[in-house]
């Protein structure tokens, strides 16, 4: 029989730092009784060689123990950088772009992190049941994402003591039995969630969700409208159709917004909307003034006007155009700059409140967190 080669087999990512490749041979290495940290100074093949079906065994569940500790620590870190919300200061509009961003984690996988993280910020007794594997990270995940759904379709804040209690109903279950648990307390939320999103090809993607009836025959009858151009039409071709009927809209009023990107141009234009305002209805050269008494009295008489935070749609315009229509938060460390493009807001560089002005040089784009963060 054909030795095996063991040169195909997957080694572990992190045995370069357990061990150093040195020259001893397997010589030095009692066969049955020494331990797997005795035989760390072998080359990474030969030391897995030479370990007994018992002692590999022993190894894997000791690295797979290992493995379930440093995420739970993962988990727990991630849970206080949320609490800080530091990844805001590194430039992240979220959580989640820092931890698939900078932690590299694939975005499933650190979503289950953070879903957990969230759990055992609000529950700490879960750190104990995601310990002793009692609930899984996917579990957890499972948990958490319900109780999101359940609060949004509420509009209700859910208290700790059902979040507990839904967790109990969770322990030592499957995905599969957990989410059939999910189903029997709320069969139509779980259909809302019920959203994926599949990747098939380079250029193909499935998309499954769930709509209600009201839409449906809507789409039927848009469908049925459209039938003349296409008699056969599929979901996939109507969704595309109205996908692209609405992004030719935003295409058209992007265009719209760019026709003046002339640096100069744009300069010139701030220069001209930022410049102080003229009061036509004042004659320098009136012939009737009011006596120094009677200018007195109208000014005591007058009342303060409030300054307005209304910005201009010129100057609104000039200042999407300079930033691209993305947040412009830099990290001062890092110089990372967060280019987020989503819920945009005009933001004042020195606040309104200390009499900072609506013009474009003191606006500028920022997503809502980095907007929020920076009061």
């Amino acid at each position: 029989m054909e030795e095996y080669d063991y040169s195909k087999e997957v080694q572990l990512e992190f045995w370069s730092e357990l061990c150093e490749v040195g020259n001893t041979t397997s010589e030095s290495i009692s066969s049955e009784k020494k331990s797997f940290a005795e035989t760390m100074p072998f080359p990474k093949d030969k030391a897995i060689k030479s370990l007994d079906g018992n002692a590999l065994i022993e190894e894997i569940r000791k690295a797979a123990k290992n493995e379930q500790d440093l995420t739970l620590q993962v988990i727990e870190l991630i849970a206080e950088i949320n609490r800080r919300k530091i990844f805001l200061k590194l430039g992240f509009s979220s959580l989640f772009d820092f931890v698939t961003k900078d932690l590299g984690y694939e975005p499933s996988s650190a979503m289950r992190r953070i879903q957990a993280a969230r759990a055992i910020a609000e529950i700490p007794e879960l750190r104990e049941k995601i310990a002793d594997r009692s609930l899984s990270l996917s579990v957890v995940s499972q948990g958490q994402n319900f109780l999101n759904k359940k609060a949004s379709d509420s509009g209700k804040k859910i208290s700790i003591a059902e979040k507990t209690e839904l967790f109990k109903k969770l322990e030592n279950k499957s995905t599969r039995e957990a989410e059939k648990e999910l189903f029997k307390l709320a069969p139509e939320l779980c259909l809302k969630s019920k959203e994926q999103e599949k990747v098939l090809s380079e250029n193909l993607t499935e998309l499954r969700f769930v709509i209600d009836n009201e839409t449906k025959e809507k789409m039927d009858e848009l469908k049925l409208w459209m039938s003349h151009q296409n008699p056969d039409m599929t979901q996939a071709q109507f969704f595309k159709v109205m996908v692209e009927k609405l992004h030719g809209q935003l295409v058209k009023k992007k265009s719209n917004q760019n026709k003046s990107t002339d640096p100069s141009q744009i300069e010139q234009d701030a220069s001209i909307i930022c410049a102080e305002p003229r009061n036509e209805n004042l004659k320098e050269n009136s012939k009737e003034k009011p006596s120094p008494i009677g200018a007195q009295r109208l000014s005591q008489n007058k009342p303060s006007r409030k300054k307005s935070r209304y910005i201009s749609a010129s100057v609104k315009k000039l200042v999407w155009q300079r930033d691209q229509g993305c947040c412009q938060f830099v990290d001062p460390g890092n110089q990372k700059k967060c280019g987020s493009r989503y819920q945009i807001q005009f933001d004042h560089v020195q606040p309104f409140r200390h009499q900072g002005e609506n013009s474009v040089e003191n606006l500028r784009l920022l997503c809502g967190k980095h907007n929020r963060f920076r009061d």
